[in-house]
């Protein structure tokens, strides 16, 4: 049997990715109840906090950024318990271990999972958080799409670790957020710099510094995970 090339391993590379991402997203819309709960908790998070500061307050612009980005810090801990604690609960993961399938892309494939989910929370939020605290983004809307995507993608990455590291303990429901928490400021803060700016009607040049740190951080955490994760899928 031939080896593959280059191109070919960077293909099945992403077509295992795709099918882990499918399997999982497949498994959401069956049960539904999880994607339920993200939206709803989504939207309370956001009623909550529009009342604790009232959309008449005169500084909301300043404090708008970070509620929005508290409540999706919210949703992704629903998220972040779903990532590998369902293989365990399911008895599954020993299926994914026996599969001829890289570590990276069983990684890859479930922190996506965990972006598709968050964002779909993240679809509800900035709307709603729009409408309840009435205030709306100056900048240019392709921009602030990236920004939130980014900032999204580097929590995924941060449950993916977090996940893995306590799928076998059984305080694992304690655990997620006491390790998430210390990792999370590294791109919750940029982000919400960068939020405040784009409400403000900033441009790329202004934001740019923050979106460098959640590149930097992104690189970090996912160079980090890549190489302890297959110690932890099979040891």
């Amino acid at each position: 049997m031939k080896q593959k090339n280059g191109l070919g391993r960077i293909v099945s590379f992403l077509a295992d990715v795709w099918e882990i991402l499918l399997k999982d997203l497949r498994l959401e819309i069956r049960r539904k109840y999880e994607i339920h709960s993200v939206l709803i908790f989504a939207l309370l998070s956001n009623l909550l906090f529009a009342f604790a500061i009232g959309p008449s307050n005169p500084n909301v612009r300043e404090f708008a950024p970070a509620v929005l980005w508290m409540s999706i810090l919210f949703i992704s801990m629903l998220c972040f318990a779903t990532v590998f604690v369902r293989e365990v609960d399911k008895g599954t993961l020993d299926g994914l271990r026996l599969a001829p399938i890289s570590a990276q892309a069983v990684l890859t494939g479930k922190t996506l999972y965990t972006f598709v989910l968050m964002s779909l929370g993240a679809v509800l939020i900035v709307p709603s958080s729009m409408i309840i605290l009435n205030y709306t983004f100056n900048s240019d809307g392709l921009l602030v799409v990236f920004v939130l995507a980014l900032g999204i993608l580097d929590l995924s990455i941060v449950g993916s670790t977090v996940s893995s590291l306590t799928m076998y303990s059984e305080s694992r429901g304690l655990m997620i957020p006491s390790l998430s928490l210390p990792l999370i400021p590294g791109t919750l803060i940029p982000s919400i710099l960068a939020t405040g700016k784009l409400a403000a009607g900033a441009t790329l040049d202004a934001v740019l510094p923050e979106i460098q740190l959640n590149l930097g951080y992104l690189l970090l955490v996912s160079a980090a995970l890549g190489i302890t994760f297959e110690y932890v899928l099979y040891d």
